[in-house]
């Protein structure tokens, strides 16, 4: 995940929920070394709470990525049919991060150590679709989500940016691997692929920022592996008795 963006998305929410009282909980780790834990819930039928978290530690001093962050959501979800779930949520959340590296000037022989802080909240809306094959063992699916940035703080080397807010545009695709039968029923693991970018820039925009602020809505890919618990499966559901 090359940029130098001060925000880091959390991955979308793909519940493989069809019915109240069911719960996943997910561990996903991306590629930079980052880590997100998330746990969803229907308390009722077609309503979804959930709420995540992420967090990286980077203890070098001149190049360096870390952040705290947490978002809450609720929703529904449909089950048009046996192959097909679609859910949609809408949240919000909060975060703190930072940012350094070392940026050479081509000009010359020396360069700059830039250092970004910042601490921002979103709202957001998603939506995703998974479709099971009737084998069972694998689902394929989609989701998409809008967050709309709005910093508290952002700052350059110490001088504040003018930037209050941008919106970001999420799409991801994902495979989810493990089926509703064998001893780890209650166990799955999902691969995803996405990217996070703002809509209508591009990084030859004009702006009256500065550069490194421009370089705050540069756009990102970001690549997960997730394991999934699925506790309500923990215990075997007992056997439906025919109807004499």
């Amino acid at each position: 995940m090359a940029s130098c963006s001060v925000y880091a998305p959390i991955l979308p929410s793909t519940p493989q929920i069809r019915d109240k009282g069911q719960l996943e909980v997910q561990g996903s780790t991306f590629l930079n070394g980052r880590w997100e834990g998330s746990a969803t819930y229907s308390p009722l039928r077609h309503v979804l709470v959930r709420a995540a978290g992420d967090w990286k530690n980077d203890s070098q001093d001149t190049s360096f990525f870390r952040i705290r962050q947490f978002e809450v959501a609720a929703g529904s979800y449909w089950v048009p049919s046996e192959q097909w779930l679609i859910s949609g949520l809408a949240g919000y959340g909060r975060a703190r991060s930072a940012r350094g590296y070392y940026e050479p000037h081509f000009f010359s022989s020396s360069g700059e150590l830039v250092d970004l802080q910042s601490r921002y909240h979103k709202v957001f809306g998603e939506v995703a679709a998974t479709y099971r094959p009737e084998s069972g063992w694998i689902a394929l699916g989609a989701a998409y989500r809008l967050s709309r940035v709005n910093f508290e703080y952002l700052t350059y080397n110490g001088a504040p940016s003018t930037l209050r807010h941008m919106l970001r545009s999420e799409p991801m695709l994902f495979v989810r691997f493990g089926g509703p039968d064998g001893p780890l029923h209650w166990l799955q693991v999902q691969t995803s692929w996405g990217i996070t970018s703002v809509p209508g820039y591009s990084a030859s925009s004009v702006t009256p920022e500065p550069y490194e602020y421009g370089r705050v809505k540069e756009s990102r890919t970001f690549i997960a592996i997730s394991l999934i618990l699925l506790p309500h499966l923990f215990k075997p559901q007992p056997p439906i008795m025919p109807v004499p």
